[in-house]
């Protein structure tokens, strides 16, 4: 029963990003989807901080309590799945320093905590990338598995094209790099609900009692 409710926090977690996310621009005059990043909600200085990070610290707590869950109920599959969600838990516990490292605002002087934001946020999108294709190959010859092989790959190869897409247009100054970032972060999400989703229909419970 509780390695159940663990794997139900993966589906709850990117529900509750997403109505951050949007509820958190809602709240501001200034703020595009299609141009700002997400973490300038809760830059320095940025309204409304104080409770979106209370926020987004449950959402990161959501996400590690399934990440543990996922380890645990994976037990019986390949090892590649206990590697990925082992990088999973890492990096959420990383995650927890965002707060202390937050974004610097568009066009200030670069500061240490926004570099080390910039580093920390590197590191995670290096670990999204790595997490679908460990999981896809871990799982591709796994019962009731069948198709989230090819989806997990793909939604691998989104994430890498739309995020180093999104850079490079910032970088020729191209506003748009809030909206390939939502297509990168979007893709992540839905992948971990999927993720949740299959782990909670399928065999893999009774095998770990077996």
């Amino acid at each position: 029963m509780l390695r159940k409710t663990l794997i139900y926090c993966g589906v709850v977690a990117p529900i509750l990003y997403v109505i951050t996310a949007i509820t958190g621009a809602a709240l501001r005059s200034d703020y595009s989807h299609i141009v700002n990043a997400i973490s300038e909600l809760i830059s320095n200085g940025a309204p409304n901080k104080a409770i979106l990070d209370v926020i987004f610290n449950i959402y990161n707590a959501l996400l590690l309590a399934f990440a543990v869950g996922g380890y645990f109920v994976l037990k019986n599959a390949s090892r590649l799945c206990r590697i990925a969600m082992g990088i999973f838990i890492a990096i959420q516990i990383l995650s927890f320093s965002w707060g202390f490292f937050p974004m610097d605002p568009m066009g200030t002087t670069a500061t240490l905590a926004g570099t080390m934001h910039n580093i920390l946020g590197g590191i995670v999108a290096l670990a999204t990338i790595l997490m679908p294709l460990l999981m896809g190959f871990g799982l591709r010859r796994m019962d009731g598995f069948q198709n989230y092989p090819v989806y997990s790959f793909i939604t691998s190869a989104i994430i890498f094209a739309s995020g180093l897409t999104g850079v490079i247009l910032a970088g020729q100054g191209i506003q748009l790099f809030g909206l390939f970032e939502r297509i990168t972060i979007g893709s992540y999400e839905v992948w971990i609900f999927v993720t949740a989703l299959k782990l909670l229909t399928t065999n893999l419970f009774d095998l770990h009692r077996a």
